[in-house]
């Protein structure tokens, strides 16, 4: 798997730092380094979306953040999230689990209505501090051997609960992909309606998403930008992980993931808290 990982970040290495340049020029980055961290962290993120289906946001928010205001990251993410997404969609929109689709969406949508209006509303520091938090607190759960909890008996009642929340955090950091798959993963006993479920699901919380970020006005030419700049990396991503996907375990993808998250996430609260 390593050989698989080597091989294929020495084959696109020559394209990711002509984009380091042009991105480092376009926003003005005083630490080279911070910028290498944040495109490895794009193309890992996305390799961590082609294995589990959620978590681009996740692994890559944090990285970002170090040189872009967490109000640019958010709509970034989606940008990102939006083809790669609609296409899984549309490949297994004949799995799709439509009583799951219809109890999750129209509390997902209000969610990230929540959500986006607090990712506009407060300070650049504010939110960087909080998503710093939220990573890594997540990372640190995600380590620990936890029992799955059946928050609610009433399936309806759970599906709102879950799609508010997913989409909260959808809109506000952009992660709210794992809440989702915890939801299907606990009702949907057929895989292949689980993975279809998901991905209808991120990509129509990525499209809602990209219009109320286009409405309160977080879209701009600059950040669409750095969106196609970093295209490419997404894209080594994606190749990366179909082609380790036979290679690693899950637990240890998980494993891996949360560790990332836990560096990231302090490395965030470490810069902005004082």
């Amino acid at each position: 798997m390593f050989y698989i990982v080597c091989q294929t970040i020495l084959g696109v290495l020559p394209c990711l730092l002509e984009i380091m340049e042009i991105l480092n020029v376009l926003l003005g980055v005083d630490k080279p380094v911070l910028l290498l961290f944040a495109i490895v962290a794009v193309v890992f993120a996305y390799t961590l979306f082609t294995l589990l289906g959620f978590g681009s946001a996740l692994l890559a928010s944090a990285p970002l953040a170090s040189i872009m205001p967490v109000a640019n990251v958010i709509p970034l993410l989606a940008l990102l999230d939006c083809a790669g997404s609609v296409v899984r969609a549309w490949r297994n929109r004949q799995e799709v689990n439509v009583p799951a689709l219809r109890l999750l969406l129209p509390a997902m949508i209000l969610g990230q209505f929540a959500g986006v209006l607090l990712l506009s509303m407060l300070s650049a520091s504010v939110m960087a501090l909080l998503l710093g938090i939220f990573v890594s607190s997540y990372g640190v759960l995600g380590m620990l051997p936890l029992k799955k909890v059946h928050f609610l008996s009433i399936p309806g009642a759970s599906g709102v609960l879950y799609g508010l929340l997913g989409g909260v955090l959808g809109g506000a950091f952009g992660s709210g992909g794992f809440v989702y798959a915890s939801f299907l993963q606990r009702n949907l006993e057929n895989r292949a309606a689980f993975r279809a479920t998901q991905a209808v699901l991120i990509a129509l919380s990525t499209g809602w998403r990209l219009l109320l970020c286009i409405v309160t006005g977080l879209i701009t030419v600059k950040l669409l930008l750095t969106a196609l700049l970093l295209l490419p990396a997404a894209y080594v991503g994606t190749l990366l992980g179909s082609r380790i996907d036979l290679h690693l375990s899950r637990s240890r993808l998980l494993f891996l993931l949360n560790i990332l998250l836990v560096a990231s996430g302090l490395g965030l609260i470490i810069r902005y808290a004082g």
